[in-house]
């Protein structure tokens, strides 16, 4: 179980930090017109507020820890083998509860690509960086 402590602190950190800031380019001038469209939410619609940035940057800081200390637990050391681990741990975890959240929220299968696509390339981005950065 010390794989658990195993971790680039610093890593992890970042890798929190490139979640919200590759968030911010994917929601906004990427895709924010878009997305804003699938969910029928106008730029009045969102209003910025402490909870809004503060959820997502502990969510991103649990997920990051974990994908890193997973990383290390099963070995992984090479560049490639950190981007596949990275899409495929979001694919069979991520997209699968979000997938079946959606469904029966009823939330349009758009906004779940959107999002899903944002997710994948955190995930595999953070695998890369995971094994290079130990």
């Amino acid at each position: 179980m010390c794989f658990l402590l195993d971790v680039n602190w610093i890593a992890v950190l970042v890798g929190a930090a490139f979640n919200m800031v590759f968030g911010a380019v994917w929601y906004g001038p990427l895709f924010g017109r878009t997305w804003r469209r699938v969910v029928g939410k106008k730029d009045a619609d969102i209003k910025a507020s402490a909870t809004m940035y503060l959820l997502p940057l502990l969510a991103g800081l649990a997920s990051s820890y974990v994908l890193a200390a997973v990383i290390a637990g099963v070995g992984i050391t090479l560049w490639w083998h950190g981007i596949v681990f990275g899409a495929v741990v979001w694919i069979g975890l991520g997209a699968a509860a979000t997938l079946t959240t959606g469904t029966f929220e009823g939330s349009p299968r758009a906004a779940w690509a959107l999002f899903s696509g944002y997710q994948l390339l955190v995930y595999a981005a953070q695998g890369l960086m995971f094994v290079l950065w130990r």
